[in-house]
């Protein structure tokens, strides 16, 4: 029997949003030191303003931002692999709780617009992204990733008439 096992890993573009705030926090870390070396000039105040900017940089959002889908057996994982370092998963879902997973430009997805989005994607126009619309305790909601040939295959040897390409 085929193992019904598929691993994609893919690296994500930063979001706008998470790139505004490493723009915001960069300038306001330039910010504090400017304002306490030229308006309060004080060394006291100069060691407080390098110890917040330190926290500051240590809480910074990453740029190093990748997606990884791990199907095993009917069930998908969505995880968020942040710096190469940290791992969490952000949605796992079984496949019998999918209605329907097609491009995000297919006609068949037209009646679920309206549901809220949850976006694991890579970010790149140019790459082809699908939407899985899932049932879950608190209604249904729409999954945007970008799964490869080998995911697709598995997705469509497990559920063949959720999987529309």
């Amino acid at each position: 029997m085929e193992e019904l096992y598929s691993e994609t890993y893919l690296k994500a573009k930063p979001s706008s949003m998470r790139t505004m705030a490493r723009t915001g926090l960069i300038v306001l870390c330039v910010l504090i030191v400017y304002i306490t070396i030229f308006v309060v000039q004080s060394t006291p105040m100069l060691f407080f303003a390098v110890v917040i900017d330190g926290l500051i940089i240590y809480f910074m959002p990453s740029r190093n931002i990748a997606y990884e889908y791990v199907f095993v057996d009917g069930q998908i994982d969505f995880d968020i692999i942040i710096a190469g370092n940290k791992r969490k998963t952000k949605k796992r879902t079984d496949l019998e709780k999918i209605d329907i997973i097609a491009p995000e430009d297919s006609p068949s997805l037209k009646q679920y617009q309206d549901l809220p989005l949850s976006d694991f994607s890579s970010g790149v126009k140019s790459d082809r992204h699908f939407i899985a619309v899932s049932r879950t305790d608190s209604g249904n909601e729409r999954i945007k990733f970008t799964p490869d040939e080998k995911l697709i295959e598995k997705l469509k040897f497990k559920g063949r008439s959720k999987i529309q390409c």
